[in-house]
């Protein structure tokens, strides 16, 4: 997520073509990061809210210079009050998770302030905040806002928070099929945990009938997309795989292929079910 974030940031800058950044461009190519970090120090200390942001991210992630989360949030918090939205959100995940004392309101003040300008990934931790009463008052209306917000941008991590919450019924009706369609969006992003839930979904019939080729395909791209149960969805597979027979886990592992290929997930997911559904149909769908 840090080398994302400085490799996103370093690009913008080659892009700007701004009188200043030249010998910080040239020393970040050549490796020479000691020299790169005196020009945007240079920079930062003129109040350039971008220079500030890389130092904060390069403090915070280590390795061109020794990792100092002290120092990250300092120049983090200087481009934050120029309204940088994200040194607001890396703000807030220091104050969340890092080397300084943990205060969960103050990272949730950060992720208000980038989440009110529209910044996905800060309404989805605000939400998070909201769910668990971390830094704010327990409030599932507030976290379902945010997700929602953050999920009519595309994040998956939004809506794998909303096919949760539909799935466990906290804060909104229980109901295993829009949690599946939340899931489902989630999934089709390679987002593993989702693909694990899925999996389950498929594997018990829960709201729908039991699909064990599809469960053991969505455990097997859950593994290899890094769920964060991968004990679990380990077990989960080997133990569905002793239930299969031969031609069942061939015909899993064609259905990965497909699900895998991209933009293929919801499409093939969804022909997989038409063509499942219609097996045990009399008359089948034309």
């Amino acid at each position: 997520m840090r080398n994302s974030l400085i490799t996103a940031l370093i690009f913008f800058i080659s892009c700007s073509a701004i009188a200043g950044w030249d010998e910080a461009q040239i020393a970040v190519k050549k490796g020479d990061y000691p020299t790169a970090v005196r020009e945007y120090t240079v920079l930062a200390d003129k109040g350039d809210a971008r220079a500030q942001l890389i130092l904060g991210a390069l403090y915070n992630k280590g390795g061109a210079v020794p990792r100092d989360d002290k120092a990250a949030a300092s120049w983090f918090q200087k481009a934050a009050q120029q309204g940088s939205t994200e040194a607001q959100y890396w703000l807030g995940k220091l104050y969340e998770d890092s080397q300084l004392p943990q205060d969960y309101s103050q990272a949730a003040n950060w992720y208000q302030k980038a989440a009110q300008q529209g910044l996905a990934k800060a309404q989805v931790r605000l939400g998070h905040l909201y769910s668990r009463g971390l830094g704010v008052s327990l409030n599932y209306n507030e976290a379902i806002l945010w997700y929602g917000k953050a999920a009519l941008q595309g994040d998956a991590d939004a809506e794998h928070a909303l096919g949760l919450m539909y799935m466990l019924g906290k804060g909104l009706p229980k109901n295993q099929q829009v949690a599946n369609g939340w899931l489902t969006k989630a999934a089709a992003q390679n987002h593993a945990d989702s693909q694990l839930l899925l999996g389950g979904v498929y594997e018990e019939g829960n709201s729908t009938d039991r699909r064990p080729v599809l469960a053991y395909a969505l455990y097997e791209m859950a593994i290899t997309n890094k769920t964060s149960m991968a004990k679990e969805a380990i077990k989960k597979r080997d133990t569905l795989a002793k239930k299969l027979s031969a031609q069942q886990l061939d015909n899993s592992k064609k259905l990965v292929a497909e699900l895998s290929k991209p933009q293929n997930f919801s499409k093939a997911i969804a022909a997989y079910l038409e063509k499942s559904d219609q097996l045990f149909r009399f008359f089948p769908k034309n």
